[in-house]
């Protein structure tokens, strides 16, 4: 289903050359776009939630106690980060991505 919206003629260029350029559809074009503005606006609210959190020393000990607790939890073996072969792992993977 597709519903009619108006925008102003200047997003309708911005939108009409994003989707000439990239063989899609104008509405292609926006939908991607609001979807990640609606992504962009969930994490700012997962970021203000954490400053929050962050600002209250009382509730952020608690946070951080529980979150030990959890992570004692694990029995991956793993210890704190910088886990051995990350750094080379890493390395390896960003030169695949460049060839």
């Amino acid at each position: 289903m597709s519903v009619t919206i108006r925008i102003p003629e200047s997003a309708h260029a911005v939108a009409r050359r994003h989707a000439e350029a990239n063989n899609r559809t104008i509405g292609e074009v926006i939908a991607e776009a609001i979807e990640r503005y609606d992504e962009e606006q969930w994490w700012a609210e997962v970021h203000a939630g954490y400053a929050r959190l962050r600002a209250n020393p009382v509730e952020s000990a608690e946070y951080d106690a529980e979150m030990a607790l959890w992570d004692s939890t694990l029995v991956d073996g793993l210890e704190e980060w910088p886990y051995e072969g990350v750094d080379e792992l890493i390395a390896k993977l960003d030169g695949e991505k460049a060839s």
